[in-house]
């Protein structure tokens, strides 16, 4: 399984780019072929890969769509690639799109109800900056660790493993 973390300063204030990869580096036994990092002012999303699909080749995560700048970071095996891929109409084959990519678009459909358009394993965080609001979730089978911290008013810190989130010194 990959690994997954993030941060978001409800503050306002921006995410350090040392905060972020300690995050990551903390992952790294999870995601050791590959790891990510997205930050823009008071969010920062990261991801390490372990390649368990072969749509894993085509997607780098976090993952920014163009047009609206949301951006997933994702630990995902989805199995209903076909069912979810013609309900989206994609403009390549589902065999071409990663399973994050897949999330993304699901959740630009159906905003958070893209969960129960959802089979599979996940655990996922969106950055949607047109709200200015981070939207977690996990299957409902809980295969996918998703471990969070969250200080009222100030700050929002998730992880695939407790222990990355317990570096960061508040």
């Amino acid at each position: 399984m990959s690994g997954i973390c993030g941060l978001f300063n409800l503050d306002g204030a921006p995410v350090a780019e040392s905060d972020l990869r300690s995050l990551t580096a903390m992952l790294e036994q999870r995601g050791p072929e590959r790891t990510g990092r997205w930050r823009k002012d008071n969010v920062g999303l990261g991801h390490t890969l372990l390649a368990t699909t072969p749509e894993l080749r085509f997607e780098r995560l976090p993952l920014e769509h163009a047009e609206t700048g949301c951006v997933i970071t994702a630990d995902v095996r989805l199995d209903n690639r076909d069912e979810l891929g013609a309900a989206l109409e994609l403009p390549r084959p589902p065999d071409e799109t990663g399973d994050a990519e897949l999330i993304l678009l699901a959740y630009l459909r159906w905003g958070p109800d893209c969960v129960d358009h959802l089979l599979g394993d996940f655990a996922f965080a969106i950055s949607d900056p047109r709200s200015q609001s981070l939207f977690c979730a996990r299957d409902q089978f809980g295969m996918r660790p998703f471990y969070y911290h969250h200080a009222p008013g100030q700050q929002f810190v998730f992880a695939s493993d407790a222990r990355a989130i317990l570096v960061l010194p508040q």
